[in-house]
């Protein structure tokens, strides 16, 4: 399960329509609050919020990352939430976190935009793929080059390929570099070929 450490507590990578959102428990775990304490928080300010912008209340199923376990108020980690689940987008969770004005919420909070809801380019869980340059591929047998270059898309699409997903920015990278690349060894094994049968 992919996730990130925020002062001391696991936060998994959960999104929703292209967007990181999160859900109660993981608020309250991130903030080192009692059980409930961030449902309490939106009952009570509910009219503040908008629908399909700050949140959405969803399927479980359509929401990456809580399939594979995300912990829910008095369940273990390892049980999936399925039915209906409450997520905020950043916004909202910054309007629902309002209220909590500790010192270790205001670390939390810019812990939370800047390395959860707004990764960059270099953040951690992002991890790039490695891809040879175009003089190391030149200088490997063709049918090597060509089985390295697979691999690294066929990687480079599983791991960043998601549409909409914080990685996509990633997959568009490795992609301005596969592409000339895969077009050099291309090129260089039509080039190949016609000699090997004129040889033969």
């Amino acid at each position: 399960m992919r996730a990130i450490t925020v002062h001391d507590a696991k936060m998994p990578l959960v999104e929703y329509q292209g967007q990181r959102v999160v859900t109660f428990a993981m608020i309250d775990e991130a903030h080192q609050r009692p059980k409930d304490t961030a449902k309490k928080a939106f009952q009570r300010n509910r009219r503040h919020f908008i629908e399909g912008k700050d949140y959405f209340v969803v399927n479980a199923a359509s929401v990456d990352g809580l399939a594979r376990g995300i912990k829910r108020p008095g369940k273990k980690i390892t049980s999936p939430i399925r039915g209906n689940v409450t997520v905020f987008t950043e916004f909202g969770y910054l309007l629902l976190t309002k209220p909590f004005t500790d010192d270790l919420a205001w670390q939390v909070q810019r812990q939370l935009v800047n390395g959860y809801f707004r990764p960059s380019p270099d953040f951690s869980d992002i991890r790039p793929v490695p891809i040879p340059s175009l003089a190391e591929l030149e200088a490997m047998p063709l049918q090597l080059a060509q089985d390295i270059l697979a691999a690294a898309d066929h990687k480079s699409h599983w791991r960043h390929g998601k549409h909409g997903s914080a990685e996509m920015s990633q997959r568009k990278r490795e992609l301005r570099l596969l592409r000339p690349a895969i077009a050099r060894i291309t090129a260089l094994i039509q080039i190949t070929i016609p000699g090997l049968e004129a040889a033969k």
